[in-house]
């Protein structure tokens, strides 16, 4: 993306005033993930939400799961407190059909196909972009619910620095170090946070995180940049419902789970020609799980678990600008991934029970797409595919197509699309030591959606969408005979029936006043199943879901120039079937619950105070009507949790 000119002192006064004089005005977000190509969202055919970096300033999000609590058809489930494992769900998906990149990294694992939200926080966040529905024409495998990309905020104009403190209940403090800038070619942006807690359960309950960011802009000519990406995140979080599968179990006083993450991205972009755009990027992530529990009162069991995953990645791709409107994109994307799974349980009265697997494969593909723009840009059409090949499975061929036409005298956009994905079986499907099944295919998909979008002026817009997927060849656990060797649980993954999901999300937005705006959305989800056995009906996913926010803004409340911004969050979460931590394990209905949380921060003009920018404090408060609930069954949800703090800038 362009660097921004730095603005002379004149502009900012002006555009200050401006911002104070004119009326509320929703501003156009641009989006990459959908297509690979920088555009604005009104210009794509697939159903898009972009979560941008004022949403998350104003709300206060510190973790990316609460941010995604917001997008329509998203559903984000944490099992216990702070810490614990955090799943999400797009459009009634399993967690393992969600695929997740970090500044355009793949970061699913390899041994489970999916990416817990747990530790992934908002720091050094431009924007998150979230594609709903799938997107396996551009992504390959495990994007049969659709994509979410999170990415890094691009070092721009003179250096600035921000620190921003605060602490709760529960003993919880945090602390955030930030500094962006740009100096002569080169673009820097960075984070160092500290989160600590001691959590809502009597014992066994803190969670500490350690997160870096960064990003380098190097802008080797005019038309050449080179960029570096990197992330670190070590975290150690308790579990007092670790053993909670033992009926009459008490909290656990000694499991707890340490997680180390690190990704290193290092791409470089280079103009050829006026027309074609050369991208290259090679990555490497690494996400390391270790768990441990020795033995205690009541529960005299012990485990030890070590899991280590890595991909490591590359890709290249090209965009040719035929004339305006009309852009080529082809690329060819490689991974590989390995993967180990050591496991040492000890029970009493029996042999300790080890178990070791190491796994690995190749990953590659290669992908077309071909858009362009018809009559005069009232019709924007986008079509391409994707073959992709595995060492393990084979091949798979995921077209796609989409069309926006929007009507700009009438305030109307339609979109409409179409497209295949698929999901690879994840190393403990093929290879667990007893359990896994080396046969397995692919699981397929094909979704199609249509929307309507309505603006009324600069004051309202409200966007209605309908989407029906159907997914066939589902890995689903079946009962089994245990020979020497294989199903010694009695149950093995097997390609297994289909599955029809159809929905419709609703999603307004009102702007009445000057700095108040009221945004909201509705999912409605039914699905059928055949045939009808145990598993194929995913759990944790309601039929209906909503959530909301008001947000009013106000300058010169106390002093010229200052701010007050209050943010208040609604989310209902309807009726879903869960499964019991118990035996026999069986199927149940988990109630509804509704939530809300309440952001409040006052800020001073940029230069009230000598030598600092931005001057800031803030409340916080989740759950704030102290509502008892759970998101997943046998594991209790947090109480109410405030946090007041400070955010200075230089």
């Amino acid at each position: 993306m362009a660097q921004s000119a730095p603005q002379s002192a004149n502009q900012k006064n002006k555009s200050a005033k401006n911002k104070q004089q004119t009326k509320p005005t929703k501003l156009a977000d641009v989006v990459i993930t959908a297509t690979r190509i920088t555009q604005p969202v009104s210009q794509v055919g697939t159903t898009v939400t972009v979560i941008n970096h004022q949403q998350i300033q104003n709300q206060k999000i510190f973790q990316s799961s609460d941010a995604l609590r917001q997008v329509p058809g998203v559903i984000v489930t944490q099992s216990g407190g702070p810490g614990t494992i955090t799943d999400v769900s797009i459009r009634g998906s399993s967690s393992d059909q969600v695929l997740t990149l970090l500044d355009g990294v793949e970061v699913n694992t390899g041994g489970s196909g999916s990416f817990d939200f747990s530790n992934l926080m908002t720091d050094n966040t431009s924007r998150i972009e979230v594609i709903r529905g799938a997107g396996g024409s551009l992504y390959g495998s495990s994007a049969i619910g659709g994509v979410i990309n999170q990415i890094s905020q691009e070092g721009t104009g003179p250096a600035k620095f921000s620190l921003l403190s605060d602490g709760g209940n529960w003993g919880t403090t945090r602390q955030i170090a930030t500094a962006n800038g740009a100096y002569e070619r080169l673009g820097y942006s960075g984070s160092v946070s500290y989160y600590s807690t001691g959590g809502f359960q009597s014992i066994n309950s803190s969670y500490d995180n350690l997160s870096l960011t960064s990003r380098l802009d190097y802008h080797l000519t005019d038309d050449t940049v080179a960029r570096f990406f990197g992330r670190y995140t070590f975290a150690d979080v308790q579990l007092p419902e670790f053993s909670n599968d033992d009926p009459g179990a008490p909290l656990d006083p000694t499991a707890h789970q340490r997680t180390e993450f690190m990704l290193y991205k290092g791409e470089i972009d280079s103009n050829l020609t006026d027309k074609l755009l050369v991208r290259f990027f090679g990555s490497y992530v690494r996400d390391e799980l270790r768990i441990n529990k020795t033995p205690s009162p009541g529960l005299p069991n012990g485990e030890s678990d070590d899991i280590p995953d890595e991909i490591w990645g590359s890709n290249l791709e090209a965009v040719y600008t035929w004339m305006e409107g009309f852009d080529t994109l082809a690329g060819f994307d490689f991974k590989y991934r390995w993967g180990r799974d050591g496991d040492n349980s000890t029970f009493p009265g029996s042999k300790p029970s080890i178990t070791v697997f190491t796994a690995d494969r190749e990953e590659y593909a290669g992908y077309l797409q071909q858009q362009g723009r018809f009559f005069d840009g009232r019709v924007l059409v986008t079509g391409g595919f994707r073959v992709d090949g595995n060492s393990q499975f084979g091949k798979e061929v995921s077209p796609a197509w989409s069309v926006a036409l929007p009507f700009d005298q009438y305030g109307v956009i339609l979109r409409g699309s179409y497209s295949e994905g698929f999901e690879a079986p994840t190393f403990d499907e093929l290879y667990f030591p007893g359990f896994g099944n080396p046969n397995l295919q692919a699981t397929t998909s094909s979704e199609w959606d249509g929307g309507i979008e309505k603006r009324f002026g600069e004051y309202a817009d409200i966007t209605t969408t309908y989407f029906s997927r159907r997914i066939h060849d589902l890995v689903v656990d079946v009962p089994c005979t245990p020979t020497p060797g294989s199903c010694e649980f009695g149950i093995e993954p097997q390609n297994v029936g289909r599955t029809d999901t159809q929905g419709v999300e609703v999603v307004p937005s009102f702007y009445p006043f000057k700095g108040f705006s009221l945004s909201g959305n509705f999912t409605a989800l039914d699905s059928t199943h055949r045939p009808l056995v145990s598993g194929l009906q995913q759990t944790r996913v309601p039929k209906h879901s909503a959530s909301a926010v008001a947000q009013y803004k106000i300058s010169n409340l106390f002093l010229f120039g200052d701010q007050f911004t209050s943010a208040l969050f609604y989310q209902f979460v309807g009726d879903r079937q869960d499964i019991d931590t118990q035996a026999p394990f069986a199927d149940h209905n988990h109630s509804n619950y509704q939530l809300f949380n309440l952001t409040l921060s006052y800020m001073l003009r940029q230069d009230y105070v000598p030598h600092l920018r931005e001057e800031e404090a803030f409340v916080r408060i989740q759950n704030l009507f102290d509502r008892n609930y759970s998101q997943a069954f046998g594991f209790p949800a947090p109480p109410i949790n405030f946090e007041a703090g400070i955010k200075l800038g230089m």
